[in-house]
């Protein structure tokens, strides 16, 4: 998720001390590595943001000491409905991710995004490959009917 090995290592190592910190809080209703991997990849997201948030910052900040960002940066012709509809888009899929169950969820993004392996995705989630699969497969499933949902009510 952060494309970078040194801040995912940082990262990992705050969700240890998370961890332990909110051990009370940890109820058992899902296996402790679907729980710790809630908390790696909402510290990742948050991080992600303020990155996104520094990044609009410094521009700014660009713009007001060099004159102007247009300077700075290659002429490009942006598409606004482009931009407008991957952002659309984007917040679907969050919002279809969202509806989804904790381990649906969980294998999705392990397999689509950290693009693990079945096998060490059984080993994180303690289930088996066949349990993982199947997992995966009704995800998917139910992503693209709420996708496909979104995009019917796009057409009326």
């Amino acid at each position: 998720m952060m494309r970078n090995e040194e801040e995912a290592a940082d990262l990992s190592q705050e969700a240890w001390v998370k961890a332990w910190q909110r051990l009370k809080q940890f109820q058992g209703e899902a296996s402790f590595v679907t729980w710790m991997t809630r908390i790696i990849i909402n510290l990742c997201l948050d991080q992600l943001r303020k990155q996104k948030r520094l990044r609009a910052e410094s521009i700014e900040q660009l713009d007001e000491e060099s004159g102007g960002v247009e300077r700075q940066m290659p002429v490009v012709t942006p598409n606004p409905t482009e931009r407008m509809e991957r952002g659309e888009l984007r917040q679907r899929i969050d919002e279809a991710l969202g509806k989804l169950s904790c381990e649906h969820r969980t294998v999705l993004i392990l397999h689509e995004f950290e693009e693990l392996e079945y096998k060490e995705i059984a080993k994180r989630m303690q289930c088996s490959i066949g349990t993982v699969m199947s997992r995966l497969f009704y995800a998917r499933r139910k992503i693209a009917t709420l996708l496909a949902g979104w995009k019917r009510e796009e057409s009326r």
